[in-house]
């Protein structure tokens, strides 16, 4: 295997790899991303966006069948949740120790390790099932597995579309992964029903084989995955000290602090969306059907958003997509109060404030890569990642609560408020504000971005 990288790339090659010819810089300046061949032509992403896209997929059509198994072995919901927190569980508790093993070893043997772990694990619930032999701990063990390992492959994936994309196209390779990952959701829920449906093992077979699409995909990317070894030192700093890397780095950067205290609100304000969605429909008297199509509805018109990024991004400016898409979202949930008792129309106001959220999310991704060097990359959004799932929990038993002593219209208030909170903060903090000057390239540079030499 070559770790040449014939895909034009302005990204400089680890020191090892020998000097590359000094290129002369563009005085066109941002216009030099029209000179930049398209996405579509860089062979190393599109083999990466493939390989994950079929392996998202599984992991939808598996996600779905876990709880599904386990009513019908058990008949119980608790022990249907019993499975889903062991693998949250398992991958919220190996996320920091993941982005420390993927900033010290070689990403590439990683990803693939992981995957096929993954693998392994996915083929064990299939035997376990197509035996007749299904039980509650085995299960749970395995889901335990599954998330330790979806957390290696999270770490060692962090930097890895930086280092394959050439920095101006950033934002549209990060477009696409969110449209990648919006089309596997919506794919992923009805495919896993039919599998079931045919046979229960049939879902976790179809997993279980999904990770060798990724698993290919990473052995035949030819770029470098780093972590680059050029300047490091023999001796390794202590494993702790390794540990909270992320968090300082976090922590010296005004922009890194406030992306990881907005990215762990949204997701908590989010959960509770998705959570009380059903459950305000439902107390509304929508039928399951109705709900299932107005989710399907909604999540459509994200997907809509998602695919449209890439343009979007490239035409307005970072601040502008954060300002006019926080209040969108935060208008738009608040209307669903008002829309509860028409389930299509609340689905299709969900669906419109959420179509640019994708754009938003790019935002905020390609501003945090601009404060990261390669280095610490893996440990920096490993550490988001954590704060950011961590609270994730606990939005549906809060939301619950709420509906129960207050009705079910409260937790939707609740998060409303939260939302537009948080649109105000986007106006008051001085690192999203100069966030980006205008729209070309990747990465408007964020703030207070680390001045060190990019490897």
């Amino acid at each position: 295997m070559t770790d040449s990288d014939t895909s034009p790339s302005p990204q400089r090659p680890p020191s090892g790899d020998g000097p590359r010819p000094a290129v002369p810089e563009d005085p066109k300046g941002p216009h030099r991303e029209a000179r930049l061949p398209p996405l579509w032509r860089n062979r190393d992403y599109n083999l990466w966006w493939s390989g994950t896209a079929v392996s998202g997929l599984g992991t939808h059509v598996s996600a779905l069948a876990f709880p599904l198994l386990i009513l019908a072995v058990t008949g119980s919901a608790a022990d249907a949740g019993i499975a889903a927190t062991c693998e949250a569980a398992g991958r919220v508790a190996a996320l920091l120790p993941a982005g420390v093993v993927a900033d010290r070893h070689p990403r590439r043997a990683l990803l693939a390790g992981a995957s096929l772990v993954q693998s392994a694990t996915m083929g064990g619930v299939f035997w376990a099932v197509a035996a007749g032999r299904p039980g509650l701990p085995l299960i749970a063990a395995l889901a335990l597995a599954q998330g330790v390992a979806a957390a290696a492959f999270a770490g060692a994936a962090a930097p890895i579309v930086r280092r394959i994309v050439p920095a101006p196209q950033l934002k549209a390779a990060y477009a696409r992964v969110q449209a990648r990952d919006f089309g596997a959701q919506l794919a992923g829920a009805p495919l896993g029903a039919t599998l079931f449906t045919m046979a229960r093992w049939a879902p976790f077979l179809a997993d279980a084989l999904s990770f060798g699409a990724v698993t290919l995909a990473c052995l035949f990317v030819r770029t470098p995955l780093g972590p680059d070894t050029a300047g490091r030192t023999a001796v390794r700093p202590p494993l702790l000290r390794d540990l909270l890397t992320g968090l300082a780095c976090i922590r010296s950067n005004p922009f890194l602090r406030y992306a990881m205290l907005w990215s762990a609100v949204t997701n908590m304000l989010l959960a509770g969306l998705g959570f009380m969605f059903i459950v305000t429909l439902r107390g509304h008297g929508a039928p399951p059907s109705t709900i299932g199509g107005a989710e399907a509805l909604a999540s459509a018109c994200a997907l809509g958003g998602a695919l449209a990024a890439g343009q979007v991004v490239q035409r307005v400016s970072g601040h502008r997509i954060i300002l006019i898409v926080s209040w969108m979202v935060a208008a738009g949930v608040g209307s669903l109060v008002l829309l509860a008792s028409r389930p299509w129309l609340a689905a299709l106001c969900l669906g419109a404030s959420l179509v640019l959220v994708t754009p938003l999310n790019v935002v905020f991704t390609t501003g945090v890569m601009a404060n990261v060097p390669d280095a610490t990359t893996a440990r920096v959004l490993t550490t988001m990642g954590t704060a950011a799932q961590s609270f994730a929990w606990l939005a549906p038993a809060a939301s619950g609560a709420l509906a129960d002593a207050f009705g079910v219209d409260a937790p939707i208030l609740a998060i409303a408020v939260g939302l537009a909170l948080l649109a105000v903060a986007n106006h008051a903090v001085p690192a999203v504000r100069r966030l980006g000057a205008g729209p070309e390239g990747s990465g408007e540079a964020a703030p207070d971005a680390p001045q060190g030499k990019e490897r």
